[in-house]
């Protein structure tokens, strides 16, 4: 049942999107209110505390009288980004199935000691592109697996340090994929930006970081050589091949979409992820058995077994949509708006401030996606802003990037926590802070410059 709901969200969600008739909007946004309350009892703490908050706002909304057009927003809003994290993340377990990728994965990891930040850093964030934070739960194991003693024996400093190239590496894709919900989000915000303002100046600034990361690596561990294989295992040519086809095809295949019929890459995303993730088992299930009903059967087997997780990342950042798009209605940001005066600030500390909100709302268990909304509501009420908005879409993407290296309630850091038993907070606070800080250090010129 839980698998039905999800994809009539989905249904309805692309089919509103083409054909703009709002019997589809209001299909997927009952979809996902059925969804929330169908899969409530296999949510988890913070899923059924986010449905408290959401009702609560609602409550406020229709008391307010402001009704259905601000409820509908905040509804059509979390549905959206319901549909489109159950997609990426449809994408993902299909991607763990992979021969391929696993091979990928294996050789990242397995690299000589000169190579080995590097490899595993780039390594995931180039599978993130497609795998979103199931790079992350693909190669976090492979990494454990690899720091081990010549006799077998856990290597507790080269797990650190190969960890935390991994989140080092995987944040920054924030700033920059259209893959990416946290690029979803704010382009969906921020109406008047274009992907193509953000992916030079994003893609320039997770090279430089995880450069930084590496510098500071190699700064903290000084003087303490790890071992390592002296030659790099083979490179696997036809995996390569296969997992960069599989890249390419996705990107280049949402951007010609975008183009020609004039939609968002978020928007472009919903059609075309569906459609290369089932390619994708098909090219997975081919060699095996060529009858279309058995793999369709497959494929219903798998989508079934991954509906609870599916449903669960679903209902989580819509209520966050939902819930930052709703508070943003039901309190006073005009007055706020005022108060704060944001417009006299110097627009350098404008930017700098952002990305300070969102890393201590992640603190105490506050999601980026929901500060996020919640201050594109706000930002939208003020009549000046010291600062377009292409800059401040990237101090917010910057700040949702911090928050991987800084909070222990980041959704990257709970994922390699619970595959490798390290708790978050010695993932963030402990391994990952200072260099965290490091990096907000050396955005404050760059917020100068494009200020």
């Amino acid at each position: 049942m839980t698998l039905s709901f999800l994809l009539a969200l989905l249904l309805c969600e692309v089919l509103s999107l083409a054909t703009g008739w709002v019997g589809f909007g209001y299909g997927a946004r009952a979809a996902f209110l059925v969804l929330c309350v169908v899969a409530f009892g296999a949510t988890s703490l913070r899923e059924r505390a986010l449905m408290g908050i959401a009702v609560i706002l609602a409550g406020v909304l229709i008391w307010q009288g402001k009704g259905m057009a601000a409820l509908g927003s905040a509804l059509s809003l979390g549905a959206f980004f319901g549909a489109f994290i159950a997609t990426l993340t449809a994408m993902r377990d299909i991607a763990a199935r992979s021969a391929s990728v696993l091979e990928v994965g294996r050789y990242l990891t397995s690299q000589p000691a000169g190579r080995r930040f590097y490899a595993t850093a780039f390594g995931g964030h180039f599978l993130a592109v497609f795998l979103n934070f199931g790079a992350v739960s693909l190669m976090a194991p492979l990494v454990q697996k690899s720091a081990v003693h010549p006799d077998g024996s856990p290597f507790a400093a080269l797990e650190r340090r190969q960890i935390s190239a991994l989140i080092r590496g995987f944040a920054w894709l924030l700033l920059w994929a259209p893959t990416t919900l946290s690029q979803a989000v704010l382009l969906t915000i921020f109406t008047e930006v274009t992907l193509w303002d953000i992916v030079p100046i994003g893609l320039a600034t997770a090279v430089g970081f995880t450069v930084l990361g590496r510098l500071y690596d190699r700064y903290e561990w000084r003087g303490q050589a790890l071992p390592g294989p002296g030659v790099a295992p083979e490179f696997p040519r036809r995996a390569a091949y296969v997992v960069s086809a599989i890249c390419a095809l996705l990107i280049g295949a949402t951007f010609a979409g975008s183009v020609v019929f004039k939609a968002s890459i978020a928007q472009t995303l919903l059609f075309v992820v569906p459609v290369v993730t089932f390619g994708w088992f098909l090219g997975q299930e081919w060699g095996q058995d060529h009858r279309a009903a058995q793999h369709l059967r497959v494929f219903t087997k798998v989508m079934q077994t991954s509906a609870g997780p599916l449903a669960r990342s679903a209902i989580a950042l819509g209520l966050s949509g939902f819930i930052g798009r709703a508070a943003g209605q039901a309190l006073p940001v005009e007055a706020i708006a005022d108060v704060l005066n944001v417009a006299a600030m110097p627009g350098w500390l404008f930017l700098a401030t952002l990305p300070v909100l969102i890393t201590l709302g992640g603190q105490v268990a506050l999601s980026p996606i929901l500060i996020v909304v919640f201050l594109g509501e706000l930002l939208g009420a003020m009549n000046s802003l010291p600062t377009g908005q292409a800059q401040i879409l990237y101090a917010l993407s910057l700040g949702w990037a911090l928050s991987m290296t800084a909070s222990p309630n980041a959704t990257a850091t709970l994922l390699i926590s619970g595959t490798t038993n390290i708790a978050p907070t010695t993932l963030t606070w402990r391994w990952n802070l200072r260099y965290g800080l490091l990096c907000y250090l050396a955005a404050l010129p760059i917020f100068a410059f494009i200020a």
